[in-house]
């Protein structure tokens, strides 16, 4: 890849990630959520409870951050801590019902903020974005990218 290519998708995803926090930020602030915490709660909508470590390796953060993730939610009831019935060990993560709550009102939030800003893109462009997006999170975070990038973090689903 040449410079002048490398350097068009340095800055236009530089200009997405404004466009992302223009549309995220004010409704995680309504919902007095940090984006971690929207992460987490994202991970465990499947309704699968998860260890920690599983978390933390998801988001791709510190693991003292996820804990101060995990501990706001569980204050306000949206997660909640189980022991795993198979190591007594470990503590599993759910998402409660007012989690699962909060999380639908922030994408409904979500796709309000965001719906002008795919006007112009018809469904066929926005297929290929997401595909496009999902091939490049794929590549980024392959272990041959991370021997000379940072790993990026995964995917964690629509919305």
């Amino acid at each position: 890849m040449t410079t002048l290519v490398s350097e068009q998708l340095l800055r236009i995803m530089g200009d997405v990630d404004r466009l992302v926090s223009a549309t995220v930020d004010p409704v995680l602030k309504e919902a007095g959520l940090a984006r971690e915490q929207w992460q987490l709660l994202r991970l465990l909508a499947d309704g699968h409870g998860r260890r920690m470590g599983w978390i933390t390796e998801q988001l791709g953060l510190p693991a003292p951050t996820v804990t101060r993730a995990v501990d706001g939610l569980v204050a306000r009831t949206l997660v909640y801590r189980r022991g795993d019935p198979l190591d007594r060990r470990r503590v599993l993560v759910f998402l409660g019902e007012p989690g699962r709550e909060v999380l639908e009102q922030v994408i409904a939030g979500f796709d309000e903020r965001a719906q002008g800003s795919f006007d112009g893109l018809s469904a066929d462009d926005r297929e290929r974005l997401v595909d496009t997006l999902q091939r490049l999170l794929a590549v980024a975070s392959s272990p041959a990218a991370g021997e000379t990038t940072a790993a990026a973090p995964r995917s964690h689903g629509s919305g």
